[in-house]
């Protein structure tokens, strides 16, 4: 009997490949949204570190000009936070439609493994019967010599 041979291999082949490429491309969306993520953490700190100096230079007593330097350090910052918060939103949005991408191609992937197993299965059941039908009319010549 000849070798097995999956006839879908080669779709089998793409379809891994483009599992692998969304794959990497939901990684990279998940990597940006953790830089943005960071980038809002440290602005978010940075406007409590600043917060904390404004009032203590104001309980100190302190000139009107560097209050107001201070609030439009802190507006700065609002608008900063705000701009990583929409870009997180959008990222996140990406995300998500990437990793529903993500779950139909391994949903293909899959079920093409799966009916690869079972075309191999089916082959090697064929083989197996063939191999008995061997043996089986090995025996039966071999006893029909004998006789």
């Amino acid at each position: 009997m000849k070798k097995f041979a999956f006839a879908l291999d080669k779709v089998l082949s793409y379809k891994r490949q483009y599992e692998n490429s969304i794959r990497n491309e939901h990684a990279a969306i998940m990597h940006e949204i953790r830089v943005q993520e960071d980038a809002f953490r440290k602005l978010s700190n940075k406007d409590a570190e600043i917060r904390l100096q404004m009032k203590k230079e104001q309980e100190e007593g302190c000139q009107i000009l560097k209050i107001h330097t201070y609030e439009n350090y802190l507006e700065y910052l609002k608008g900063e936070m705000f701009r990583v918060t929409q870009r997180i939103k959008s990222l996140k949005i990406r995300e998500e439609k990437k990793r529903k991408e993500l779950i139909a191609a391994k949903t293909d992937t899959t079920s093409l493994d799966k009916l690869k197993e079972k075309k191999l299965e089916e082959y090697n059941k064929e083989v197996q019967k063939e191999q008995e039908q061997l043996v089986e009319e090995f025996v039966n010549h071999g006893l029909i010599g004998v006789r």
